[in-house]
């Protein structure tokens, strides 16, 4: 009987996410997301800190890995806004269905 056993675990990827980066994030229990930047970045958890509107308070929200995997949460981020990431990914075939559906209505409107 083996003492140890080895299994997959699903973990953020710090390679692209980090530190520092801007952040959007909804919780599938919110109305609405937060914007905020990375505060720590594990591969168990994301911390972000935002601004809740109250003077010159701050706050954070936790991101568990568990609870992304799961499809808890919608998240977006950037390192520096020239290129904005989201998880969980939108589909190839759902972009290029959009993008012909926004042409038919140009069309439509001229």
């Amino acid at each position: 009987m083996a003492l140890v056993i080895e299994k997959p675990v699903e973990a953020y990827d710090l390679t692209q996410i980090a530190r520092g980066n801007l952040v959007y994030a909804k919780h599938c229990t919110w109305t609405e997301g937060k914007a905020g930047f990375v505060t720590s970045a594990t591969e168990n958890q994301l911390i972000v800190q935002y601004h809740p509107g109250i003077g010159n308070v701050t706050n954070h929200f936790f991101i568990p890995v568990s609870e992304a995997v799961q499809g808890q949460w919608e998240i977006r981020w950037s390192e520096d806004l020239t290129e904005v990431f989201e998880y969980p990914p939108v589909p190839k075939e759902d972009t290029v269905e959009k993008e012909a559906d926004s042409e038919e209505i140009v069309e439509e409107v001229r």
